[in-house]
């Protein structure tokens, strides 16, 4: 697989916010996120500017599954960029880590456009589609990422899984201005998830940023019925990798 990184830390976002974790963040996305403010998505060294920290490049399985044995944890999160772009090495993946340890955690993260196997072997579906404020306007990925940053058909295979009480969905969404509510309930009313699957996160990179925006995210959560998930992530180290 495409690895970016590896490394043990704290899960910063979403319902499992606060828990011991060893993430896997695979290489490239699909999409381009670039916000009002200026803020290209957080790891731009997956999408943006691909790269592989640590010269790990292609790694196989085997070696992904020796790296995640040094940790005792039981999270995981697979991240990235985007991991379901290769969604059968992402299946092999996830059936491997279980085979290590049966008693894992596993936590996907996506922006949905992708379906695969690789449900079967994880806990937790973190689908966090992309709103028009992410749009990278004036780029030359903008047609690219408005074209592809919403698959509904995914969407709904997803919500599905949560309907059947098969898997754990949440809908995780970066909020920017009270303008997203609109499209959040747009694309709510088409998928069918509830209010209390929704996490709003404010938008930010820094520590100032998460600071400036997030007494309005809690105040929208509370107008809307929403949960609030900050990044203690970048509030305990900032924005860098490994972390």
């Amino acid at each position: 697989m495409k690895i970016s990184e590896l490394f043990y830390s704290i899960q910063g976002e979403g319902k499992r916010a606060g828990r011991p974790s060893f993430f896997i963040r695979t290489n490239h996305c699909n999409l381009r996120c670039k916000f009002p403010g200026g803020n290209l998505c957080d790891t731009y060294y997956t999408s943006w500017e691909p790269d592989d920290l640590r010269n790990l490049g292609e790694l196989n399985l085997d070696d992904i599954i020796a790296e995640y044995k040094k940790i005792k944890c039981c999270d995981i999160v697979i991240t990235g960029g985007e991991p379901t772009m290769n969604a059968n090495d992402l299946s092999d993946l996830c059936q491997k880590l279980k085979e290590s340890n049966p008693d894992s955690f596993i936590t996907i993260e996506t922006n949905g456009t992708y379906f695969g196997d690789f449900i079967k072997y994880s806990e937790l579906i973190s689908v966090s589609p992309k709103l028009k404020s992410s749009v990278p306007l004036g780029t030359e990925y903008e047609k690219m990422h408005e074209k592809n940053r919403l698959n509904f058909e995914t969407f709904i295979k997803f919500n599905l899984l949560k309907e059947n009480y098969l898997k754990d969905i949440q809908w995780k969404f970066v909020f920017t201005s009270e303008k997203d509510i609109k499209e959040i309930r747009e694309i709510q009313s088409a998928v069918g998830f509830k209010d209390s699957d929704i996490y709003l996160m404010p938008e930010g990179i820094t520590a100032e940023d998460l600071n400036s925006k997030r007494l309005e995210t809690l105040e929208v959560c509370k107008k809307n019925n929403f949960n609030y998930s900050d990044r203690l992530h970048i509030l305990a180290w900032g924005n860098k990798r490994g972390v």
